[in-house]
């Protein structure tokens, strides 16, 4: 039989839990940079792995990030460059250089309503213009020389 004592004890040790784990977190600070010319890198995503816990580096490359206590593993996404799985382990600093992650296109077809590849492009009218002859134009505008 549970009498209010017990209750009130019970409520304060599981409210004391709740605290201590809050507590077992830790701030993990860093610096994204260019493996090419060592600059830094604004926006880059910097995600814990498995959950939303997130943030994005600052217009000086600098981002700051509250994780478990237990670390885990960041993953450091940008449009252009390679994502990067960092594990934290013990470390409160974790800098990190990226790499470009350049792929080239082989060939794309652009229409009215979208882009497509050249075998979808049934019934309309196709032309190809190659990355060479684009290069010859001395038009500062793309479209225009396209």
């Amino acid at each position: 039989q549970f009498n209010m004592k017990r209750i009130l004890l019970l409520s304060f040790l599981f409210s004391c839990i709740g605290v201590f784990g809050a507590w077992a977190q830790r701030t993990i600070t860093g610096k994204v940079s260019s493996t090419e010319d060592g600059s830094t890198i604004p926006g880059v995503n910097v995600i814990l792995k498995g959950t939303t816990n997130g943030t994005t580096s600052d217009l000086d490359g600098n981002y700051r990030l509250t994780v478990p206590e237990e670390g885990g593993t960041l993953v450091f996404t940008f449009i252009g460059l390679r994502t990067e799985e960092v594990e934290i382990g013990t470390r409160s600093v974790v800098d990190i250089a990226l790499a470009s992650d350049v792929q080239e296109l082989q060939e794309v077809i652009v229409t009215a309503q979208g882009i497509q590849r050249k075998k979808e492009a049934l019934g309309f009218a196709v032309s190809t213009i190659g990355a060479d002859q684009v290069a010859e134009k001395t038009e500062g505008d793309v479209v225009r020389s396209l």
